[in-house]
């Protein structure tokens, strides 16, 4: 109760806000990302289909920067020293449950938010790839969870030198420990991630071009544009006050036909204060 009370009064800070638009852009891309990767493909890929593919990567890794720099003001705790876990360098000492409270409300609250905010569809996606960013695959909680109930019944049957051999593929803990998320290595990438970058990019752009104004949208962090993401945006007339689910037809017709009705009310009664 006191985790959750703790994490409410934070809700209203401006740099949640930033950060949450942030993630849900980039979680926006991402999910079209998948989709056009779902869509079935022909022995020939055209043109068309890699131009589309690498535009939206392209807007994917903006997304990815944007978002590794609102984050790093939350970790940073800045304009936020009551939230921090060492009051912005007040404080020589570290509370590390305070810091790790904070973060897991942080994480929970926000693959809610955004499954609200895309209709309450991919939940699992969301969840996974949310905790890929700010985790890293070693420490992705849903996604073990899922890999796990998959090949739950493949360990039963697993002999002791297969087992090894699946560990054997899973970092060393020192390694594991010095890890930084991929979010984080956006802006701070090591020197084997630098290498890494450069060879991924150099895979995916050969023999594309991207239009000028992509370029600049990869290259200048504070130049990604805030859209229209999921239901943000929308009328709200067009869902349900309570669950913000999308109306049925019957009652959008309605909630259309009672629209123009506020509007005429309220129009009249400015008219009339203005008269008056």
């Amino acid at each position: 109760m006191q985790k959750i009370c703790s994490f409410t009064t934070f809700m209203r800070n401006k740099n949640l806000d930033n950060f949450l638009m942030a993630l849900l852009y980039y979680l926006s891309h991402y999910l079209e990302k998948n989709s056009l990767e779902k869509k079935p493909q022909s022995y020939m890929v055209g043109l068309v289909e890699k131009k589309e593919m690498e535009l939206v990567l392209s807007k994917l890794e903006a997304a990815q920067k944007y978002l590794a720099q609102k984050y790093c003001v939350l970790v940073l705790g800045l304009g936020m020293p009551d939230k921090h876990h060492m009051c912005c360098g007040k404080e020589k000492m570290s509370d590390t449950q305070k810091d790790w409270k904070f973060f897991e409300s942080l994480f929970i609250f926000c693959t809610y938010v955004a499954w609200i905010v895309f209709q309450r569809q991919h939940l699992t996606e969301i969840e996974e790839e949310i905790g890929r960013l700010f985790r890293s695959n070693m420490f992705n909680i849903p996604r073990r969870k899922r890999e796990d109930e998959e090949s739950g019944r493949e360990k039963k049957r697993m002999t002791f030198v297969q087992f090894r051999r699946m560990m054997a593929k899973r970092p060393a803990i020192k390694k594991a420990v010095n890890m930084r998320s991929p979010v984080l290595s956006t802006l701070l990438p090591s020197l084997r991630e630098k290498a890494q970058n450069i060879v991924e990019k150099k895979y995916h752009l050969v023999g594309i071009r991207l239009p000028g104004r992509v370029q600049k949208h990869v290259q200048s962090l504070d130049s990604v544009p805030m859209s229209v993401v999921g239901i943000l945006g929308e009328p709200r007339c067009l869902f349900n006050p309570h669950t913000l689910l999308p109306l049925e037809p019957k009652e959008n017709a309605k909630s259309s036909e009672r629209l123009p009705s506020l509007v005429e009310r309220n129009n009249n009664q400015i008219q009339d204060a203005l008269e008056s």
